[in-house]
């Protein structure tokens, strides 16, 4: 019996094979951790090589381009100098005329985005031009004469009281009739081509803030002009 016990005592004792187990699993966790921060630290240059590039790109193209890619690229920064010259040039003709806080002009990337009020351009339920649309529309041709552009869009907007004339017997029918106006204005008196000019009436649909108030309705009748250059 005591040789027997004796024979069961060699080798390790018995709790080695759970350290063993053990020792094994934190070395596999440790070796997860070092791979997921490789990855991480992977990621992380390959998005500050990006940013240098984003940040850098454009006197590199101009280094390293051909003289076609350059005068690409110096036509675009000249076209971005004359929209907005031509964005602060209208903006002076509406403080000019004491309406320019009536009037929103805005430029991105495809052209210039101008908001008018329709106190400026009509009278109360009505689509016949007012005299002081006139210096407005005069500028805004002024802008695009001689200029290349692809096509001046003219929208109508209205609020949500209904009108029930003999003339207009919706609001659709206003809000497309005065663009109509400032569309007949911009060809037949200021000379642009008709095949660049477009007109719709969105009439109440495309409120720009809810109708709720009478300050809000008021924002909502308005007409916007699109002068797309591309």
């Amino acid at each position: 019996m005591k040789k027997q016990e004796e024979e069961e005592c060699k080798g390790a004792p018995a709790w080695m094979a759970t350290f063993s187990d053990m020792v094994t699993l934190l070395m596999v966790f440790f070796i997860m951790i070092l791979s997921y921060s490789t990855i991480e630290l992977e990621k992380f240059r390959g998005a500050i090589s990006s940013m240098k590039g984003a940040l850098g790109i454009l006197d590199n193209m101009k280094n390293k381009a051909t003289p076609e890619q350059r005068t690409s690229i110096e036509g675009r920064e000249h076209y971005k100098e004359q929209v907005q010259r031509q964005v602060k040039d209208i903006k002076k003709v509406l403080e000019q005329e004491g309406v320019a806080d009536q009037v929103q002009v805005e430029a991105d990337g495809s052209g210039i985005h101008i908001r008018l009020g329709d106190n400026i351009m009509f009278d109360v339920g009505k689509a016949e031009l007012k005299p002081s649309a006139f210096p407005i529309l005069n500028a805004i041709a002024n802008m695009v004469h001689g200029k290349k552009f692809k096509e001046i869009f003219v929208e109508g907007h209205t609020d949500n009281v209904p009108i029930h004339t003999a003339k207009y017997p919706t609001n659709w029918e206003l809000s497309t009739a005065r663009a109509l106006s400032v569309v007949r204005y911009l060809h037949y008196v200021e000379g642009i081509d008709a095949s660049r000019l477009a007109a719709v009436g969105y009439g109440e649909y495309r409120p720009l803030v809810p109708n709720t108030t009478p300050q809000n309705r008021a924002k909502n009748r308005r007409v916007e002009i699109y002068i797309r250059y591309r």
